[in-house]
């Protein structure tokens, strides 16, 4: 049997506020840049816990600002627990960060984002969003959760209007397709569902402008 994903217009809700496990697929800049408050480069300059040790706070000195309001420093916070950022004091980062009770909050992406040896490519790629003008629907389809083998031939719809958009995973279970900007939702068949390691909370609405990715990870229930 062939599983389907279809992807119709809706509106987008948000990325889940808090991560307590690495993220899956990988996250790219073409993501996170656009679920970001804030992106911006910058130095650890200090690392202190909470006393309760529920969380730790950065002392970040900025050198350049790629999204939002940020100023020479900035405090950036990350729960204390397994996606707790794994920075070091005197290396330069890629802060992508979100807004919450006032405050810049971030965690451990797993990957290169995270990565203080990335920076300039970090940033490069995130240079590149500029000249995009379409967005994307990108992800993998995986007989289980995070990591088991990719289901090729799966075929994905992107539905908009009148129009169509459809293609199949790869033989690694890996799919992407170009789209116009827009509010589309996630629908999948009874055969798939959405797995927990998504970055996005609610796949049903998602929005795209141009040059960002929806990052999705499918697995067989």
């Amino acid at each position: 049997m062939i599983r389907v994903l279809l992807v119709t217009f809706g509106f987008w809700v948000g990325v889940e506020s808090a991560f307590a496990f690495c993220p899956y697929p990988t996250p790219k800049p073409c993501s996170a840049f656009f679920e970001s408050d804030a992106v911006f480069v910058g130095r650890v300059l200090s690392k202190r816990y909470s006393d309760d040790g529920q969380y730790i706070r950065f002392s970040v000195r900025v050198s350049r600002v790629l999204r939002g309001n940020v100023g020479r420093t900035a405090e950036v916070y990350t729960g204390n627990d397994s996606a707790r950022l794994q920075w070091d004091i005197g290396r330069e980062y890629v802060v992508f960060a979100r807004l919450e009770n006032a405050r810049l909050v971030s965690s451990d992406d797993c990957g290169p984002l995270s990565d203080s040896a990335r920076v300039a490519e970090n940033i490069r790629q995130i240079e590149g969003l500029r000249a995009e003008t379409l967005a994307s629907v990108e992800g993998e389809v995986r007989s289980s959760a995070p990591d088991g083998p990719g289901i090729p031939n799966v075929t994905v719809r992107v539905r908009g209007g009148t129009k169509t958009y459809e293609t199949k995973s790869d033989s690694r279970g890996m799919f992407r397709l170009r789209v116009p900007p827009g509010h589309y939702e996630i629908v999948v068949d009874s055969s798939l569902r959405m797995s927990d390691y998504n970055w996005y909370h609610n796949l049903r609405e998602i929005n795209l402008v141009r040059g960002q990715c929806a990052q999705l990870q499918l697995v067989t229930r």
